[in-house]
């Protein structure tokens, strides 16, 4: 399976993208097929018109629109990566995310847009960190361990800054301190570690993620 990061470069190769002095942006043409379809898009489109794996979501039409443009413009490329697409192209956030305490295979987002792909997303681990924490720097290695380039299959690793959003990850999902890494199930935090925790335990909580009944 190709990675976010080696789809958006196919993208920018074929034309869909666009790299400018501000930084990556759809093509004109690109943003006109999604303005075309936000003019079709309707309200049972949102509720029906989603595809099975998104059937039980809270879509936002610009989201939905933006989902439907990407799908038809590239058959190849996965649902759950042109969902993670289509919220950021949809972002408020300015900026891109703080990506230094990032582990590899995990994608990093602000936190509102990681509150809004954990509610479209069935299952998640979200690691928060925080600068000058060693604690952040064990947990960040086991979980490289356990990721390595890729997440497991049917489960969106994301990474989040803490400082850049402690009322939203304290109020919506009991964040109070990094390292904190939760597994989360249909919008719903799961499981969560607090600290460091071993590569083992680490497998093992994903596998019980993976097994849980959406």
């Amino acid at each position: 399976m190709t990675s976010v990061t080696e789809t958006v470069d196919k993208w920018i190769t074929s034309g869909l993208f666009e790299t400018t002095p501000q930084g990556l942006r759809p093509s004109e043409g690109f943003r006109t097929t999604v303005a075309d379809k936000r003019s079709t898009v309707t309200a049972a489109d949102v509720v029906n018109g989603l595809p099975d794996d998104l059937q039980n979501a809270d879509v936002d039409p610009d989201v939905l629109a933006t989902y439907m443009a990407l799908r038809e413009s590239d058959p190849d490329v996965s649902s759950s990566q042109a969902l993670v697409l289509s919220v950021l192209l949809n972002s408020d956030e300015a900026g891109s995310p703080p990506t230094a305490g990032a582990p590899e295979g995990f994608l990093p987002v602000h936190g509102p847009d990681a509150s809004r792909l954990i509610d479209l997303c069935d299952r998640c681990v979200v690691y928060v960190w925080r600068e000058d924490c060693s604690p952040c720097d064990g947990i960040r290695s086991r979980l490289e361990t356990v990721f390595g380039y890729e997440p497991p299959e049917g489960v969106l690793a994301l990474s989040v800054y803490g400082p850049d959003a402690p009322d939203l990850l304290r109020e919506r999902y009991n964040v109070v301190g990094a390292p904190t890494t939760l597994f989360t199930l249909a919008g719903s935090v799961d499981a969560r570690f607090v600290g460091v925790a071993d590569a083992q335990t680490i497998e093992r909580e994903i596998d019980t993620l993976r097994d849980r009944t959406v």
